[in-house]
């Protein structure tokens, strides 16, 4: 394969996983600091199946991303089912703040934001459950995402950061993904 110009340009989204824990209260999770290879939980690497990050904070030497676009989804636990109570507070009483350099460029709350990925909150109305129902934030579509007016763009071993901070109870563990879709750019070797 060979590339035209001194730069190789692809569609290549940087995501994350981090892990909800159980908590009565409020709790932060910091995206983009624990790169593959890292905990995600107590004896959990981090796979590719996580993150793409090989770096923590930050993209390789010589790599640089523009950011055209920003989404989360929360996953389904190893078949464990996502509490609609916590599915409810993931996405209508958290907040994201994403930050470069330690400079925040991007606070909103995380209701704003499209379902990206196969959430899904699941409850009864019966009880021990017998009967499931199923839910969603809208139409769960991976075009879905929230799309930069202006793109930024993150630079070359620029720090990155994504405070996602839930508000209420989460009562059983959940992970979240957080993706920034764009253009991968990195020298041709």
């Amino acid at each position: 394969m060979r590339y035209l110009g001194a730069n190789n340009v692809i569609t290549q989204p940087v995501y994350d996983t981090m892990r909800l824990a159980v908590a009565a209260g409020g709790q932060t999770v910091s995206f983009f600091n624990v790169p593959q290879g890292g905990l995600l939980a107590a004896g959990v690497p981090k796979t590719f199946a996580h993150t793409n990050l090989v770096q923590s904070g930050r993209l390789e030497k010589g790599l640089e991303l523009t950011i055209r676009a920003i989404s989360f989804f929360v996953r389904d636990n190893a078949g464990a089912m996502v509490s609609l109570a916590d599915y409810l507070s993931i996405f209508n009483n958290s907040n994201i703040n994403m930050m470069f350099a330690g400079v925040s460029f991007l606070r909103l709350p995380a209701c704003a934001l499209p379902p990206s990925g196969g959430e899904t909150g699941y409850f009864s109305n019966i009880a021990p459950a017998v009967t499931e129902f199923k839910m969603n934030k809208g139409v769960s579509v991976f075009s879905n995402r929230m799309v930069l007016d202006n793109p930024m763009v993150l630079e070359d071993m620029e720090t990155i950061q994504v405070d996602f901070q839930v508000n209420g109870a989460i009562a059983a563990v959940t992970d979240i993904t957080f993706t920034l879709w764009g253009e991968l750019t990195k020298p041709v070797r």
